[in-house]
């Protein structure tokens, strides 16, 4: 089976692999994604250059929800659902793995984000097993192509949403919570009204607390330890 052009595309490194490689993304997304990804993992090198790549390979993935906005130029015209996670390739350099799939629309419904957050949810299942039992990129061809995204509608508003400082806000809860259990109705309803350039992080380690990260755009590099650094590991 082939993956067709609403499957979930893909951009980094895979361990069946020996070098970056990307599906169904154009430079648009590619080029200031990857940027953001290289200017952080520098940072975090530079901070802890004995123990990064240790904190790097502990970190969780991410599923997350970017807002229109919150790219640069015409990545920015539409929202991103995906994953990230920290990966490598066959020779043994560090690159994240991402699953991304643009948004037409919403979610514009408390009942359409828990859809989008459970469909984010097989999608992080998904890209662990191709991590962990060495899929071929054909393999994860294959399997994206059953990734379907739930239909979704614009939500009702799209204003700024700010969070605290430094552009980034956090919440947990409990090991094994659900996202729509953490944010709550009403962290809902505000995202689904202000959400304009906003992103929505969320990890969930089987033994450790739930997170979610709300940022004001992407996080800048001195705030990767929160991704992929010692903090995303607490």
């Amino acid at each position: 089976m082939n993956a067709g052009p609403q499957a979930p595309g893909w951009h980094g490194k895979l361990p069946s692999l020996g070098d970056f490689a990307s599906r169904r993304l154009d430079a648009s997304f590619i080029e200031p994604w990857d940027g953001w990804l290289a200017a952080g993992l520098l940072a975090l090198r530079e901070a802890a250059p004995d123990t990064w790549l240790q904190d790097y390979l502990a970190s969780p993935s991410w599923r997350f929800m970017l807002a229109a906005g919150v790219l640069p130029g015409a990545a920015g015209d539409a929202g991103w659902a995906g994953v990230l996670m920290p990966s490598v390739d066959r020779v043994g350099r560090y690159f994240p793995l991402t699953l991304v799939l643009p948004l037409g629309a919403g979610p514009g419904t408390t009942g359409e984000m828990a859809a989008l957050w459970h469909w984010l949810g097989r999608l992080d299942d998904l890209a662990r097993d191709a991590l962990y039992e060495d899929w071929a990129a054909d393999r994860l061809e294959d399997e994206l192509a059953r990734m379907a995204l739930p239909e979704l509608t614009p939500p009702p508003a799209a204003l700024a949403w700010p969070t605290a400082g430094g552009g980034v806000a956090e919440l947990t809860g409990p090991s094994g919570c659900d996202v729509v259990q953490l944010m709550g109705g009403a962290a809902q309803r505000a995202w689904l009204a202000h959400s304009h350039g906003c992103g929505c992080w969320h990890a969930r380690p089987d033994e450790a607390p739930a997170r979610i990260l709300l940022t004001r755009g992407l996080p800048d590099a001195h705030s990767m330890a929160r991704l992929f650094g010692p903090a995303a590991t607490i």
